[in-house]
Formats: C-alpha cells, structure tokens, sequence
C-alpha cells in the first residue's frame, strides 16, 4: 500500500522512489489518503488508474476527494488563513491542481483495514476529516500533517492551512495515548523511538503555547 499521493509535479520522484524500493503501481492494493490538500492527493487520480488500487480515506474528506464538496479554505487561525478563505474555491481548486477521484472505502473513526493490520483514527484539526492509520503490533502510525518533524523539530501542522487549534490539541493528545513507537508524518522526519512521548512532549507545549487547557 502507498500513504498519500504527493503534488501533480511530483509524480516522476514518487514513481523513481517506489521502483527503488522495488514496488510498481501495479503492486499497490490500497492507496491511503491522510487527508485531501492537493500536497497528498495530486496524483491520486493517476495512481489509482495506473494501479487498479482501492483508495481509502477519511468519509469528511473523501467529499471533498470525489469533487462533491469543493475544499474552501482553512480557518481563521492565522491572517493568512483568513486571506486564503476568501478566494473563491474555484481559484483554489485551480491553483492546487485538483483532480477529483473516486474513494472506495470512505473510513470513519476506529474502521478496521484487516488486510493491512490497520486501524483509521479521524484526527481533525488540520483538515475537518483527517485521518491516522495506526499498526498496533508494530506499534507506528502515518499522522499525514497533525504533527511535522521539519529540521527534526516536532511541531502542530501549519496553522495557515489548518482550521481549528482546539482539534488540533485534541488530535495531538490522542496520537499520545497510542502505544507508538514510530509515527511517519507527512513533511519531515519519522518521530521516534518513543514516538507516544515525544508527541506528549508537543502537545503540552501547543497546550501551553495556545492558552489551551
């Protein structure tokens, strides 16, 4: 199985870094989605046609994915936010390259992918309907954007493109109470060993950074 898609510029570096690690489009089973910013569904589309593959993601977000909801923009947290909410989703949809693409398994809170060992946890925050895909025998977990590890410095996704800090906290704390000893996000390094207190570590200083009880 893949996680996420990349942007529609990166599909050429996607492709050379599978066939190095020796998997083809034709070898996917599941395409996995963390949540629809077209930086982790740009090649969706192409991928699935070339693949054949099941694509799974977060019911919120998969309106989104299959063009039935148009994205908007993100919350009010930051002034940049609150500029990119006023764009029309149409300049928005054109400036990301979206392609809309079908979901086969539109996922809710705790659903089970038996045949990958997975489990789907909805932790909103930075879009409404993101997603983490936890392994709990090998104890790590693909987090998309809700924690980055840019430079190796954990921290909350970017708040210009997120839309609620009080979901985020909230997601943040129960990636911590997993048993997790790797988590894989989406921009930077793989957090861990000691993944459960390293984002534990994050979400008391968001906490306390944010005001936020």
């Amino acid at each position: 199985y893949l996680v996420d898609t990349n942007v529609p510029r990166g599909r050429k570096g996607l492709l050379e870094a599978m066939a190095r690690h020796g998997v083809e489009p034709r070898d996917l089973g599941y395409i996995l989605v963390t949540h629809h910013h077209y930086d982790h569904t740009g090649n969706l589309a192409v991928l699935k046609m070339m693949s054949g593959a099941r694509v799974a993601a977060g019911e919120k977000d998969a309106e989104v994915i299959t063009g039935k909801r148009a994205p908007g923009g993100p919350g009010d947290i930051t002034r940049i936010g609150r500029l990119l909410r006023r764009l029309p989703p149409s300049l928005l949809e054109r400036y990301q390259g979206f392609e809309p693409c079908e979901v086969d398994l539109a996922l809710g809170d705790g659903d089970a992918l038996q045949e990958l060992g997975l489990e789907a946890l909805e932790l909103p925050g930075h879009t409404e309907g993101g997603m983490a895909y936890y392994h709990r025998g090998e104890r790590l977990a693909f987090v998309g954007d809700l924690v980055s590890n840019i430079f190796r410095r954990p921290g909350p996704p970017v708040l210009s493109f997120s839309y609620d800090k009080k979901a985020i906290l909230h997601s943040v704390r129960r990636l911590a109470e997993l048993d997790l000893e790797y988590a894989y996000p989406g921009h930077g390094a793989v957090l861990g060993p000691g993944a459960s207190r390293i984002v534990a570590r994050l979400a008391a200083s968001l906490a306390s950074r944010w005001g936020l009880s």
